[in-house]
């Protein structure tokens, strides 16, 4: 990843408050080793949870489109800031105009960071909050500072600059805006001018293709691999059910929980990265989810139990007949068959 453009604005609000009061820099922050560090931190965090992804509202003939996206198309040309500083800066001041309409939001500085990863130009846009920390003086006692959470992304977005200036996605920004009530976090949204994209079948078709390589990753065997795969459906029928929300950092948590694999959060960081994309929130289908169990059935004499992946591949149904046919029969069972 090179750092190509990085600067803080400072955005002090206090909660039920609407005073909002900007300060700026007036020039780019030095690309030193504490950038990249920071950088390589969000980025991490990024990683590891959970977003939402989309792309930017689409007018109505009687809309505007966003300011955050006139602002790019003033300052950007083919994929560099012809004026890093100005553009950040109106940025911020569109950001302060959103705050005001939310009294119990609390404000923070505004990370903005334009990185080239894998020949992509990306736009990082992160709200960074301060936190009480200690610290030991030259004389060894104790003092109080503040610095920078990074225990978590508050609010955050990360645009993929070269996607969208090239039209060929609708799912070029993550986005995390927080789990608090709408009207304390949406105006994150309405500042970068995101909309949350959904497809419930081909993102079904995703959660089943991430379930079976996060599989792969941890080098499960045939019999993890089948409880995982029915370990998700479950937890995903039991949310649909409750009317619940199906979030993909609730089913890593619990997958970890329950399967330990020797790294932390492997499912959540296989589904938010190429080429799955995932929302956070996911819109399940349950059709599309039923590929992930297994088909059985027994009655006194006979006992058939076999992966849906199977299903039209080695074993084929035939309705009308109500018969089974498997060309691709274990070895085992072909060794106990009389030649």
């Amino acid at each position: 990843m090179q750092i190509l453009n990085a600067i803080v604005h400072e955005v002090k609000k206090e909660e039920d408050s609407t005073a909002v009061e900007v300060i700026f820099r007036q020039d780019e922050n030095e690309i030193d080793s504490h950038a990249v560090d920071l950088s390589k931190q969000l980025t991490g965090l990024f990683k590891k949870t959970g977003l939402n992804s989309g792309g930017f509202t689409q007018p109505k003939e009687d809309e505007q489109q966003p300011q955050f996206v006139n602002l790019l198309n003033i300052y950007l040309n083919k994929l560099s800031f012809t004026d890093f500083v100005k553009f950040t800066q109106s940025a911020t001041k569109e950001f302060q105009q959103q705050l005001f309409k939310a009294p119990t939001a609390k404000g923070g500085c505004l990370w903005f960071n334009h990185y080239e990863h894998n020949e992509e130009h990306f736009l990082s846009v992160v709200l960074l909050r301060k936190k009480a920390g200690l610290a030991l003086s030259e004389n060894l006692t104790l003092a109080q500072i503040e610095q920078i959470d990074l225990d978590k992304l508050h609010m955050a977005s990360r645009i993929n600059l070269s996607s969208w200036s090239e039209g060929n996605s609708n799912r070029y920004i993550s986005f995390r805006i927080g789990k608090n009530a709408k009207d304390v976090t949406d105006y994150f949204a309405k500042f970068i001018g995101c909309k949350e994209f959904t497809r419930a079948r081909i993102d079904t078709q995703n959660l089943v293709a991430v379930t079976k390589e996060y599989c792969q990753t941890n080098d499960f065997d045939d019999t993890a691999t089948e409880n995982i795969k029915q370990f998700v459906f479950d937890r995903c029928i039991e949310w649909l059910a409750n009317d619940e929300a199906i979030l993909l950092e609730n089913i890593s948590t619990a997958l970890d929980a329950c399967f330990l694999p020797e790294n932390k959060g492997t499912f959540l960081e296989i589904s938010q990265n190429e080429p799955y994309s995932l929302n956070n929130e996911m819109s399940v289908e349950k059709a599309a989810l039923r590929s992930l169990t297994r088909y059985i059935g027994k009655s006194k004499d006979l006992s058939i139990s076999f992966s849906s992946d199977l299903l039209n591949v080695s074993v084929f149904y035939d309705p009308k007949n109500k018969s089974l046919k498997i060309t691709d029969i274990p070895q085992s069972l072909i060794d106990q068959l009389p030649s």
